[in-house]
């Protein structure tokens, strides 16, 4: 595996966190299962397992916080600020990255503390994050609060970094840029030709990265986003801007928006709602594969691939990879 790709990008300040690339692995049981429940015509699956990247329990926001983490550091930051739900994966990284990177982590999260912290929460106290309750689910409430933290570390003579939510900014999604490339050199390696990318979408960061990296790539492979956070329109719309900064930044040409593929039909109830098809999903892998998918990203996103496959998106010709961002955690919480 060669690291030619890593010149698609600008030389940002970068703070290596992952060991690279993540393994790419064919779910040959997974597939078994999807035809013994009746499906004829299944896919090769693979599965792209961010979930191991090597720090917090792994996921793809290791990725996003190599380049915010680097930048932090460039600018000379003491602590770094960010926000997100009670179990983001994002801030749980951003705890670990700050321990290996000798930065204070203050976390900004949705709603009221909990009497019992569980999941991400557990791991957020235990890699020794600040943590603070903005008591409402109201998103300009929590940056608010961010804005508050922030101002409070310079009272105490320290320098604050602010990273966005979920690390969903051009900079950011730099690391998916990369990532899209590393994806399509292992494949080539094993003489596979990708049919199609099925990932969870929160932020969308992940999701605009990969079209640009992509695009840049001239490569036009479908990534197929299952939303998971917020409605599809609304995350449409900010894959498609996220995506058009990121295609600036790296010379790529524009993309088009009927690229930016957003499926609503796997949310639920929303957020953290658990959905039958997520945990039916997350069953199916586990036991075929000895995988976990958790219930609040990647179980929706994995529901959502089982119901293309059996809806009869995808052939046995094509080859279709499932990008494993992690959330382990939240199965505990």
């Amino acid at each position: 595996m060669t690291e030619a790709y890593q010149t698609l990008v600008p030389e940002y300040p970068r703070f290596r966190l992952a060991t690279l690339p993540s393994p790419l692995e064919r779910a040959r049981r997974f597939e078994e299962a999807l035809r013994a429940g009746g499906t004829a015509a299944v896919p090769r699956i693979y599965l792209k397992r961010d979930d191991l990247l090597s720090l917090g329990f792994g996921g793809n926001k290791i990725r996003n916080l190599e380049f915010a983490i680097g930048r932090a550091l460039d600018e000379g930051a003491t602590d770094i600020v960010t926000a997100g739900r009670a179990q983001s994966n994002h801030c749980r990284l951003t705890a670990a990255a700050c321990a290996r990177a000798g930065l204070r982590a203050h976390l900004v999260f949705s709603g009221a503390r909990p009497a019992v912290l569980t999941g991400n929460l557990l791991l957020d106290a235990l890699l020794g994050a600040k943590m603070y309750f903005s008591g409402s689910d109201d998103r300009q409430q929590r940056e608010k609060w961010m804005s508050v933290v922030a101002f409070g570390v310079e009272t105490m003579g320290r320098r604050p970094h602010a990273i966005p939510v979920g690390g969903s900014d051009a900079r950011g999604a730099m690391g998916h840029v990369l990532a899209a490339a590393e994806l399509l050199e292992q494949m080539r390696e094993i003489a596979e030709q990708p049919t199609a990318i099925v990932l969870a979408t929160a932020t969308g960061g992940t999701q605009a990265g990969m079209l640009a990296g992509l695009q840049k790539l001239g490569v036009d492979l479908p990534v197929h986003g299952f939303a998971v956070a917020k409605s599809a329109d609304e995350l449409r719309a900010e894959v498609q801007r996220l995506a058009g900064e990121v295609a600036a930044e790296i010379g790529a040409p524009p993309i088009a928006p009927e690229r930016v593929q957003v499926d609503g039909s796997m949310l639920g109830g929303g957020y953290g709602s658990p959905t039958a098809e997520a945990q039916a999903a997350i069953e199916l892998l586990a036991r075929s594969e000895g995988v976990f998918a958790d219930p609040v990203y990647t179980g929706k996103a994995l529901a959502g691939l089982c119901a293309l496959v059996r809806g009869g998106r995808f052939g046995p010709d094509d080859a279709v990879v499932f990008i494993h961002t992690g959330g382990g955690p939240a199965l505990f919480a």
